[in-house]
């Protein structure tokens, strides 16, 4: 366990940060909510969040879907036209931390992300190799084989309702993980094999306590594998993190690349 970093020396814990970094061969990251926020997303929980000003939704969608998909879908089209968070995640662009992510994956340092963002930026930013573990809200997913598609790759036609998976036949649904509805067990799986591979662990934006994406830093620091924090706030992980960077990733991770070329360089 290493000792509560100095947040005032942001230089410093930079410089640690790249030459942990530089060395790694298998960085694994959980990204948060406040990559997305940095990009005009709103957050839900926590201050000016959606569900604190309007509360959680029902902690029953998914029973509320599979007991009547065909409901579900007709009231999702037809609330798709007035739904302005939708519209407000649609028109979102990647900030400097999501393309500063996705040029730590280019130089190979970055070998997967795990985010629990459903808003497709950081593959806008040209991030590749992700999970997304709470689900896209631009894709759709089959329930019986887990096929996902692009919504724009799949037609729904409103008068035969619900969709139906082209491959196995199975219920189709939005990719977005409800409550109640297990993550699907390919990302689980995926999740845990790269974190099983990581030789350094980096978390970005997450207050580290939603399950089960919280579980991953924590089964690599029990392994021995360094530990960053980039996030405005103290989290759980931050008194037994390596190196702590309390800030704004828009602003630490083009930083933190800058050294990183510096690094290499040499």
């Amino acid at each position: 366990m290493s000792e509560q970093p100095n947040f005032s020396d942001l230089g410093n814990q930079i410089d640690l940060a790249a030459k942990l970094l530089a060395r790694s061969t298998h960085t694994v990251v959980l990204a948060g909510a406040g990559m997305s926020k940095e990009s005009g997303i709103r957050t839900f929980r926590g201050e000016g969040g959606l569900w604190t000003e309007h509360g959680e939704p029902p902690m029953n969608q998914f029973d509320c879907f599979t007991s009547d998909p065909h409901a579900w879908w007709e009231r999702r089209l037809n609330e798709g036209r007035n739904d302005s968070f939708g519209r407000s995640i649609d028109g979102a662009q990647p900030n400097p931390g999501h393309f500063a992510l996705a040029e730590l994956e280019r130089l190979g340092i970055v070998s997967h992300l795990i985010t629990q963002n459903i808003d497709d930026l950081h593959r806008l930013a040209g991030q590749n190799s992700i999970t997304e573990i709470h689900g896209n809200r631009h894709w759709l997913r089959c329930l019986d084989c887990e096929l996902r598609w692009p919504r724009t790759q799949f037609v729904i036609d409103a008068a035969e309702l619900p969709p139906i998976c082209s491959e196995c036949g199975g219920l189709v649904k939005s990719d977005t993980v409800m409550f109640g509805e297990p993550i699907p067990a390919t990302a689980l799986r995926r999740c845990h094999e790269e974190t099983a591979l990581a030789d350094c662990f980096l978390t970005i934006g997450t207050s580290a306590l939603v399950y089960p994406a919280a579980q991953y830093p924590a089964n690599a620091l029990s392994r021995g594998v360094p530990l960053i924090e980039i996030n405005p706030e103290p989290t759980p992980l931050t008194s037994v993190a390596n190196v702590v960077i309390a800030g704004p990733s828009g602003k630490i991770l083009p930083a933190v690349v800058n050294q990183i070329h510096n690094e290499l360089d040499h």
